[in-house]
């Protein structure tokens, strides 16, 4: 529905330079003239996608409960991407009919300006954030992205007023200024809600180290809290030393455990969580439930099949906790690839579960031990002999390897349908 009216929006925004015609039109002729319109409708186009872009990243569960938050945010940064071609596309369209010569510049023209200015500031930012893991730790990424965003929304809007006499007044005018008021409740709304959540600061009610590069942190939820087995949360930690920016983090708990707690794996794979030291956490915030990753979310099925790769485990664990407290439980099969045994964190709850769960079948597989090997094609066609059709899939892990994971099923025979994932890395 949402792209539907994403669209419609598109569709109506695009009757704007032929209804009311700004007055840059009624000089131009033959293929000017069209290249003119065709450049005003591409601007219109960019302009819409911008302001879906705030409505995409600000976690909204509405959103989350039809389409995945990982795969809004994947979204998300495919449209930062489309913007920048729009916006080039549209400055190349305006440019020509006007010839080189000809370019706005000088005080007299600042709308123009303002607009070349946000092209060539757009082109930054996008390719920023593409490459902002080889640019910027996490945390001074984020702190920039989103102001930005914000201001880039700004600015477009005095671009847009100013820039063509169809926004002075009429029904451009006021279809704008709605799109703007309503795109700024919802930030506000929804940064509202943030912000009161983040202050509700919940217990710690224990870590463990697992190993040298993995902490169990349990916290006590708030009243009332419920979530389905393989969904995370945006996680804040409150205490000495420690940044209290939001991580999403899987809630690796089952929904209804004996101690009513939400536990969370920690890796230190990352500037953030490097730096944690468990003994200096206070409390915590959490805004939660999200994603659609949950074997809950589909029909039941006779078969589960969980391909986890290193931390990648969390969800699928969540849902193994699960299945084990439910009377009729399906099939389930594990497998599970770590790169060294010393990597291994849930030896002896893997052992419970399977004492728990005898129709559970566990594989793991350490890829840089002496004689270790990947789950690849060959590895799964052996592991898969006879598995029906309609079995479901869950994987999770780096995202190379969970899209060669799918690969291999498909050419297995499974169908994509049939296979689910999860890109935790947001």
């Amino acid at each position: 529905m949402i792209f539907a009216a994403l669209l419609t929006l598109m569709a109506l925004a695009a009757t704007i330079p032929f209804i009311w015609e700004s007055k840059s039109l009624w000089y131009k002729t033959g293929l000017e003239r069209i290249l003119l319109q065709v450049g005003k409708i591409v601007g219109l186009a960019a302009a819409i996608l911008l302001f879906f872009q705030v409505i995409l990243a600000l976690r909204l569960k509405i959103l989350d409960r039809v389409f995945g938050l990982d795969r809004l945010f994947h979204l998300h940064k495919l449209g930062g991407l489309t913007i920048l071609i729009l916006a080039v596309l549209h400055a190349s369209l305006v440019i020509v009919p006007e010839g080189i010569k000809n370019l706005p510049i000088g005080w007299k023209f600042w709308p123009e300006m303002l607009g070349g200015t946000i092209l060539l500031l757009l082109l930054v930012f996008v390719f920023t954030a593409l490459l902002r893991r080889k640019l910027l730790p996490y945390h001074l990424w984020r702190r920039m992205h989103r102001p930005v965003g914000y201001l880039f929304a700004v600015a477009l809007s005095v671009h847009i007023f100013n820039v063509s006499d169809s926004f002075l007044k009429g029904v451009p005018n006021y279809s704008l200024w709605i799109l703007i008021g309503t795109v700024s409740v919802v930030v506000i709304l929804a940064k509202l809600r943030s912000f009161i959540g983040s202050r509700a600061k919940l217990p710690i009610a224990g870590y463990t180290l697992q190993n040298d590069e993995v902490v169990s942190l349990k916290v006590t939820p708030p009243p009332s809290f419920s979530h389905a087995p393989g969904q995370f949360g945006f996680l804040r930690l409150h205490g000495e030393d420690i940044s209290s920016e939001a991580h999403p983090f899987t809630i690796a708990s089952a929904p209804n455990n004996d101690n009513n707690t939400l536990q969370f794996y920690i890796k230190k794979c990352g500037d953030w969580t490097k730096s944690i030291v468990p003994e200096n956490i206070t409390s915590a915030s959490i805004q939660a439930p999200f994603g659609l990753f949950s074997y809950t979310a589909q029909p039941a099925a006779k078969l589960l099949v969980f391909i986890a790769g290193g931390i990648g485990i969390t969800p699928l664990l969540s849902m193994l906790r699960q299945i084990g407290t439910e009377e009729t439980p399906p099939r389930v099969m594990l497998i599970w690839s770590l790169s060294r045994k010393t990597d291994m964190f849930l030896g002896d709850e893997l052992k419970s579960l399977q004492d728990r769960l005898p129709q559970l079948k566990s594989h793991i597989f350490y890829t840089r031990e002496k004689g270790g090997r990947r789950v690849d094609q060959e590895q799964l066609a052996h592991l898969l002999e006879g598995v029906p059709e309609k079995t479901r899939f869950y994987v999770c892990g780096p995202e190379n390897m969970m899209k060669q994971t799918r690969k291999n099923l498909k050419d297995l025979g499974f169908s994509g349908k049939t296979i689910f994932w999860e890109r935790f890395g947001l």
